[in-house]
Formats: C-alpha cells, sequence, structure tokens
C-alpha cells in the first residue's frame, strides 16, 4: 500500500511540473499537436516536451559531460567576444537583453558583464517554458550581477508570445544551437516571429553548431553515463502526464545517430519489444513493433553561409560572425530590417 501511495504521489508530482508546458487554455491545442506528430512518417514527439523541471535538469547534466562540447564551446566563445558583441549591438544605449530558452542563463552573464563594462545597465528578459531554469536564472543573476534587473516570462516561444514593453535598443538572444532544432522552413518562420518582436535597427545573436568531426558530434548525443538516454526517455514522462498516456520509459531504447548526408543527429526511442500504448487524451492506441522508433529530435549542423542565409531570410541583416577556434560553434549577429524576404 504505501509502494502505490508513493507512486501516486510521484505520478502527480510529475504531472504538476508538465503544467508549466501547457496552459489549461491551450490543451486541446497541446493534445491535437501530440496526435498529429504521432501520426507523422516518422512518428515524433515535439522537442519542447523534453524541458519540464526534470528535463531541465538533467540537461543541465548534460552540459557538464565531458563528450558534451556545445555549451562549453559556445560559452568560451561568447567569454572571448562578449564586449565586441555588445559594442557591435549598441554598447551603453541597449536597454534590453532578451534571451529566448534562457536555460540558466549561465552562458549570458558574459554579454551582461560586457554591458556593464562599456557603461550600460539593461534589462535581462529571460523567456522559458520551465520553471526550474527561470528559478536558476533568478538565482544565478542575483549573485553573479545583482544590479541587472531581471523579468522572468515562462512561455512557449515557439508558440504566441508576450514580452515586456521596451523603450530602447534590444538585443535577442537565441543561443544553444536551438535553431537546429527544425528544418529550415519551420527556421525561418520561428526566426521571423523573433524579428516581429523587435524593432527595425534591434538586434539578434544567433547561436548554432557548425559541421565538424561526425564522431565528435555523435558521442556528444551518445554519453557513457547514460545521461541523454534519460533526458530522452524523460519525454515519455512529460507525455503521460498531460495525455494520461501509458508510454513506459523503461520499454524505450535511446538511439541518436549522426546522418552525415543530413547533416544532423536524430534522436529516437526505440520499442525494445512489441508495445500497444493507450494514448489517453490523446485519443486511439499506438502500437509498435520491436524496433520501432518515435523520433523525438533533429539537432543539424551548419555551415556559416546556411545559417547567414535563414538570418537573411527572416527579415535580418547579418552584421557580424564570431567563430570558436575549434570551427565547431559560430555566432551570428544580425539587425532587423524592415521588410522580410524568406517567409
Amino acid at each position: 500500500m504505501r509502494r502505490l501511495e508513493q507512486r501516486h504521489r510521484a505520478e502527480a508530482a510529475q504531472a504538476a511540473r508538465t503544467a508549466a508546458l501547457v496552459s489549461a487554455g491551450a490543451e486541446t491545442a497541446a493534445l491535437a499537436g501530440l496526435r498529429q506528430a504521432l501520426s507523422r512518417s516518422p512518428r515524433e514527439i515535439p522537442c519542447k516536451y523534453f524541458y519540464d523541471d526534470r528535463g531541465s535538469a538533467l540537461f543541465e547534466q548534460i552540459t557538464r559531460l565531458p563528450e558534451y562540447y556545445p555549451t562549453r564551446t559556445e560559452r568560451a566563445l561568447l567569454v572571448a567576444q562578449a564586449r565586441a558583441i555588445v559594442e557591435a549591438a549598441g554598447g551603453a544605449q541597449l536597454v534590453e537583453m532578451v534571451e529566448l530558452g534562457s536555460g540558466a542563463a549561465s552562458k549570458t552573464v558574459a554579454l551582461l558583464e560586457a554591458a556593464l563594462q562599456l557603461g550600460g545597465r539593461p534589462r535581462y528578459v529571460a523567456v522559458d517554458i520551465s520553471a526550474h531554469a527561470l528559478s536558476r536564472t533568478r538565482e544565478l543573476l542575483a549573485q553573479a550581477r545583482p544590479e541587472i534587473p531581471v523579468d522572468e516570462v515562462l512561455a512557449d516561444y515557439t508558440q504566441e508570445l508576450t514580452l515586456p514593453a521596451h523603450g530602447g535598443p534590444r538585443l535577442a538572444l537565441f543561443l544553444g544551437g536551438t535553431i537546429g532544432n527544425d528544418d529550415d522552413v519551420d527556421a525561418i518562420r520561428l526566426l521571423a516571429r523573433v524579428r516581429g518582436h523587435l524593432a527595425p535597427g534591434d538586434w539578434l545573436l544567433l547561436g548554432a553548431n557548425l559541421v565538424t568531426d561526425p564522431a565528435i558530434i555523435h558521442a556528444a548525443y551518445n554519453d557513457s553515463a547514460g545521461v541523454t538516454a534519460e533526458f530522452n526517455r524523460n519525454i515519455l514522462r512529460n507525455v503521460n502526464a498531460l495525455a494520461r498516456s501509458s508510454f513506459d520509459p523503461a520499454a524505450f531504447t535511446h538511439y541518436a545517430p549522426y546522418v552525415v548526408d543530413r547533416q544532423r543527429i536524430e534522436m529516437w526511442l526505440l520499442a525494445g519489444r512489441a508495445l500497444e500504448i493507450d494514448l489517453g487524451r490523446i485519443g486511439g492506441r499506438l502500437q509498435l513493433l520491436r524496433g520501432e522508433g518515435i523520433r523525438t529530435e533533429i539537432s543539424r549542423r551548419f555551415t556559416r553561409d546556411q545559417l547567414l542565409r535563414l538570418l537573411d531570410e527572416s527579415g535580418f541583416t547579418p552584421e557580424r560572425w564570431f567563430e570558436s577556434p575549434d570551427a565547431r560553434f559560430g555566432l551570428g549577429l544580425a539587425r532587423a530590417r524592415t521588410t522580410l524576404r524568406g517567409l
């Protein structure tokens, strides 16, 4: 009885954590989106469902793993180029930095410090789908730079987004290589929505993983400690909490190959045996044969020209390019135009 009680409490706690992912008014649309994604070929679960509080904490662990180079490479690049980036984006005149998918904001401190050194005091607006990530952001900045005013926006930035009003130059930050989670069409649409929150002349700093040695890329998503595998399986717990479905994470195997000709990691969950899953409020049942998979993420690698083209077609004029010494990560700084050339 005690074990059953503990399990029910754990399930209730998971449901409460997942509530941050989807507001009550958006549940119907979220369930319809999941139904559509699981009906595709290949079947998919949108990667935004990784990031409940537990998923965000697991991803923080991933960023500290020896195999996972993107976070430390991007952080080193930001530290090295922070002053040049902030100077190019307005220096002391910069009023606000808005970070989409802030995580714990650990990489952003270098940019805020550069702004302070240049005589500015920009407000920092953290936008994230995870309440845990926003809490970590608040704690980190309170310790590192208490003089920086911080606003928190708990939201899915891939959907409708409301940002606080601002009265001067704004620098939007879209870091972490997250732009690689979409194909070109969806990436342009997303960046164009970001452009819609900026005035002409405002700035966007876009971070992206670059094409490099396939073995190094593969290892980054297949760590020896199994943290990425647990992060991947956690997406099923979030779907269960939202949809009251019956996915058993332990019945799935993490699979994340680097597909060289498509320049991307594809992250999958493969059924370890034949399964019949009650989809709960999604509707219906899902049958999987042993070895059949559900794709949970793509993570693309870019060339410099590919990334700058995405910016151009989204309503931005690329102005500066910064690249890590090992050529594994790039940052494109671009200014918002008045017109779009893409979608």
